[in-house]
Formats: structure tokens, sequence, C-alpha cells
């Protein structure tokens, strides 16, 4: 009895934490909604890329983020919404962006030291064998194929065979979800 009682509790808690979770989804589709009918200034369900960028600045509490930044996530964003590349971004690729910015900011102390490590040179770029380096360090030493490391790098490259820092991390980012 008293073992039913306790797997009982489990699935409640459980139940409870499912609930939770759902409630603060919804909550944050809410905020992303009105901040989306704020900044939409053409009210047409779309943002462009000024429109984002001061969207995105009320994100990260009153700071701009550099321009470089704001251009990297909104393409990435553009890209890969509905497929329309459109140059404006619809509820669910301010979300996808928002959320690649939030994950970004989580993580850019640990993958700006890593990134430090292997950039020897201190020119704040890395170039293909040095990059390669890095994300095996960053795959628990699992080394990535020369074609995975030219595709991230496609990604992230300045047009100049080498990759930068805060491009790298963003577009790291926005990979892996």
């Amino acid at each position: 009895m008293a073992a039913a009682a306790a797997s009982a509790h489990a699935m409640n808690q459980a139940t409870k934490k499912r609930h939770e979770a759902a409630r603060k989804r919804q909550e944050e589709e809410y905020k992303i909604m009105k901040l989306m009918n704020k900044y939409d200034k053409s009210k047409d369900g779309k943002l462009d890329k000024k429109e984002f960028g001061d969207l995105l600045q009320e994100v990260n509490d009153g700071v701009r983020p550099p321009d470089e930044e704001i251009t990297h996530i909104y393409q990435v964003a553009d890209r890969e919404g509905q497929g329309d590349k459109d140059g404006t971004l619809d509820l669910q690729e301010v979300k996808s962006a928002i959320e690649s910015w939030r994950a970004y900011l989580q993580n850019k102390d640990q993958i700006d030291e890593a990134f430090k490590k292997y950039d020897t040179d201190h020119s704040g770029k890395l170039e293909f064998e040095d990059f390669k380096k890095l994300l095996t360090d960053l795959n628990d030493g699992i080394p990535p194929s020369d074609q995975e490391v030219k595709q991230v790098m496609d990604k992230a490259d300045g047009k100049d065979g080498k990759v930068e820092g805060g491009i790298f991390l963003l577009t790291l980012v926005c990979s892996r979800k």
C-alpha cells in the first residue's frame, strides 16, 4: 500500500512539473507575441531587421547587441523559419531567434574561453586546423570530419577562410537547436 501511495505521489509530482513547464511555455509565447506586436510597426505580422534589433535590445535588458550579432541571428532565423527567406521574421522565426540569443548568452563565456585557447595569434579568428581542434575540444575529444568542419565554417566564415569568435559562437548555438 505504501509503495502504491509513493508511486501515486511521484506521478502527481511529474504531472505538476509538466503542467508548470507548459504554463511557462505559454507565458513565454505570450511575452514574445506582445513584443512582436510592439515592434511590428507595419502590423503585417513580420519584423524587418531594424524592428528585430529593437526587440532584441528589449530582450537584452535595454542593451543593444552589436549589429553583427543582430544580423547573424536575424539571417539564421530567416533561413530556418518557414523556408521563405523573405528578409523578414514571422512569429515562429522570432521565437527561434530569441531562443538562439538566450542560448548564446548562456554559453558565451565557456565557448569564448575555448576559442581563445586555439586563437594562438590573438587575431580573433581561427583557420581550418585550429577550428577543427576547437570543435574536437567542444565535442568531448571526438574529432569532427573535415566535411563537418567545413559545413560549420561555411556558416560562420567571414569570407576570408577564417572563423571569427562571436560569429562562430552564434553559429554554433543556432545550429544546435
